[in-house]
């Protein structure tokens, strides 16, 4: 009778770890297996605005931070002050400075 109950056991027990062997075939078979592409953020708006960043040094990020402050064109730029600037994009008086006299230089 033990060796009739050790069989049985012996059954159960290989049918449940070749269940558990072949348990990603059990699971629903439209879930891909592959894993999800990462995805970035951009820090680069697409609608970058044309007037002033054709001064040296202000890219697409700058120009978005110079047009919330109401700067949005090379006019505006040269009139503004080196503080206003500054602050509005987050850089340096002097870097301001160097902006201010391009764009004095350019309207």
């Amino acid at each position: 009778m033990i060796k009739k109950l050790a069989k049985i056991v012996g059954f159960v027990a290989g049918a449940a770890a070749l269940a558990w062997a072949m348990r990603d075939r059990f699971i629903s078979v439209a879930t891909s297996r592959e894993p999800e592409p990462p995805t970035f953020r951009s820090t680069v708006p697409s609608s970058a605005p044309s007037g002033i960043d054709v001064i040296a040094g202000i890219g697409p990020v700058f120009a978005v931070r110079l047009k919330s402050a109401g700067i949005d064109n090379a006019a505006r730029l040269a009139a503004a002050s080196a503080d206003r600037v500054a602050e509005a994009a987050g850089v340096s008086a002097a870097r301001a400075r160097s902006w201010i006299e391009q764009a004095q230089s350019i309207s």
